[in-house]
């Protein structure tokens, strides 16, 4: 791709920016940085309280080892609430007694304090996330015509998978640009269209494995701009890897004990289930796409014209699969984004599941307290 022919093509972009496409494009970045601050000031709070209830416990345990048994939690998150609330119910006299001497561990006493801080904190944060995700799926619904998601579809076939796209803002629909220009629009300048998408992920304060990925990421970057195709596909199938089993990791241990999904295809089972229940069109044709390339990726026999993983990851170097080029892996890093927006969304719904039910037995028992 020519200089010329990549500012002919960033100009196309700007003509298809009409003033519906450009508003929401204000609104969400609105809606993704507030979002985004809500959920820093969450993870803040969420970490103090982590530690200080590992420290706290430990101290509490050894001083009353008595009491390790009946406070032991349940196999699953229902166990353990249930455990909570009959402790509550059946032996107030017990809880009393076990609140007063949790409340001589300095961490406990504080932890204690700062559960109403948690409980508005991640509330504020659920509802900025519902509110970006609402207006996201609601511009997709208005704005992405149906010969669009038709282009996306036939792209997303090719490996070119682009439903990470919030509003269509990508001369698809111009004849002009095949698959192969498309992939080169986010190899020239550096990769600054990759570095761009990659922004949104890298938060002020992330956690230790964010920034482990965060760290994977650049350095894939830095590969596939020096020309490392096969170093740069080995990294991003760790990424893909551990996306995969994070969105299938999501919503275990409810009713039954955690399961542990340690094959491919029964973690892609799990995570087409949970995507059904989400009943968004978009998600579900995104979903059906990303699972359909990673399939052909990881098979165990190649696939003609798409990258092989396992000669790739386990070092066939007498193979000519490991011959590959930088569309092979654009066509990774474009399967990654993808696949980690569609686990990253599940995982926040499962989040929120979950902090209403740690909640639900204090709420509970907030009611009795003031019905009696």
């Amino acid at each position: 791709m020519t200089e010329q022919e990549y500012i002919e093509f960033v100009i196309k972009q700007g003509q298809l920016m009409t003033t519906e496409i450009k508003n929401a494009i204000i609104e969400q970045r609105k809606l993704h940085s507030i979002a985004v601050q809500k959920r820093e000031e969450f993870d803040a709070l969420y970490g103090k309280s982590v530690e200080l209830l590992k420290t706290g416990s430990e101290k509490f345990f050894e001083k009353y080892p008595e009491y390790r048994k009946e406070m032991e939690s349940g196999d699953t998150k229902i166990e353990v609430a249930d455990r909570a609330l009959k402790l509550a119910i059946n032996t107030p006299d017990k809880l009393k007694e076990i609140t007063a001497k949790m409340k001589e561990i300095p961490e406990l006493e504080e932890n204690d304090k700062l559960n109403s801080e948690i409980a508005k904190a991640s509330y504020d944060y659920f509802v900025a996330f519902t509110n970006l995700t609402d207006k996201i799926n609601k511009d997709r619904e208005e704005l992405f015509s149906a010969k669009y998601k038709e282009k996306l579809s036939a792209l997303a076939d090719e490996g070119i998978i682009l439903y990470f796209l919030e509003t269509p803002d990508l001369p698809l629909l111009d004849d002009k640009y095949d698959g192969k220009f498309l992939l080169n629009t986010f190899y020239v300048n550096d990769c600054i269209a990759i570095k761009t998408m990659l922004q949104g992920f890298f938060m002020d304060n992330p956690s230790p494995s964010m920034m482990r990925k965060a760290d994977d990421l650049f350095i894939t970057v830095e590969l596939l701009n020096s020309g490392y195709y096969r170093s740069a596909a080995r990294n991003l199938f760790a990424l893909l890897d551990s996306e995969h089993k994070k969105a299938a990791n999501a919503f275990e241990g409810y009713f039954d004990k955690r399961k542990k999904y340690s094959k491919g295809h029964l973690r892609a089972e799990k995570i087409r289930g949970l995507v059904d229940k989400l009943n968004i069109d978009w998600e579900t044709a995104a979903w059906e796409k990303v699972n359909k390339y990673f399939q052909k990726v990881t098979s165990t026999n190649p696939v003609d014209g798409v990258i092989h993983r396992n000669s790739i990851v386990h070092g066939d170097y007498y193979n000519t699969l490991l011959d590959i080029d930088k569309y092979d892996v654009i066509k990774l890093f474009l399967l990654w984004l993808n696949m980690r927006l569609i686990a990253d969304l599940i995982c926040n719904i499962d989040e929120m599941y979950d902090m209403f039910l740690q909640c639900l037995p204090g709420y509970i028992l907030n009611k009795l307290h003031k019905n009696n």
